[in-house]
């Protein structure tokens, strides 16, 4: 049911690295999913189900088509927070900061690991740092949607910054990666959706 073993691994430790504490300390629960819309799918569903349906969850203005049906067909609340400045063309981020403050504790929070889709647009370093603070301030469950790795910067750890940037801040956040674009794997449906843990699971 969890998918091939050696699979989720191997993904695991691609987005968050093998040294990573969470990885070494056997604190993140993997499957494999029908690439990022399965990925997502699942996520959404057991944070409707785990979290009440109805939950809001934030998603950027724009964002990628199919999360707006993806988490409302789940039963989650969705709700938007300012991403694209289109005079700048670059990250509203006073917006999107001023946003997350105001959404309600406990609210779900939807981030593009890296390459946005679709305006390209990504935080600096500095700026995921002030965004993990905010989250964190409001006891928000962070979800990465992560359909790009390698595809930013050219360097897969490099596009995995911010991922791994939370869980050393001890978000316990989920994690959808799909595995269509940076792999090639269009038709395959290659995915995999990961949960980050407090305790060992």
């Amino acid at each position: 049911i969890a998918g091939f073993p050696e699979f989720v691994k191997a993904s695991l430790a691609f987005a968050y690295g093998e040294d990573s504490p969470a990885v070494l300390e056997d604190r993140i629960s993997g499957v494999q999913a029908l690439s990022g819309t399965g990925s997502l799918r699942i996520g959404a569903t057991f944070m409707s189900q785990y979290m009440g349906e109805g939950t809001p969850i934030y998603i950027s203005d724009p964002t990628w088509g199919n999360h707006l049906q993806i988490m409302e067909k789940a039963g989650l609340d969705v709700k938007r927070y300012r991403y694209f400045e289109p005079t700048t063309k670059g990250l509203d981020y006073d917006g999107m900061i001023e946003d997350l403050k105001a959404a309600p504790e406990g609210s779900i929070i939807l981030l593009h690991a890296c390459a946005h889709n679709p305006s390209g647009v990504d935080p600096s370093p500095e700026q995921w740092k002030a965004i993990s603070d905010v989250c964190k301030e409001g006891n928000h469950v962070v979800f990465f949607d992560c359909a790009y790795q390698g595809f930013a910067t050219g360097d897969a750890r490099a596009d995995a910054f911010a991922i791994r940037l939370f869980v050393e801040e001890g978000h316990n956040l989920m994690l959808a990666q799909s595995y269509a674009k940076n792999f090639g794997l269009y038709g395959e449906r290659v995915g995999c959706l990961s949960v980050v843990c407090e305790l060992t699971r």
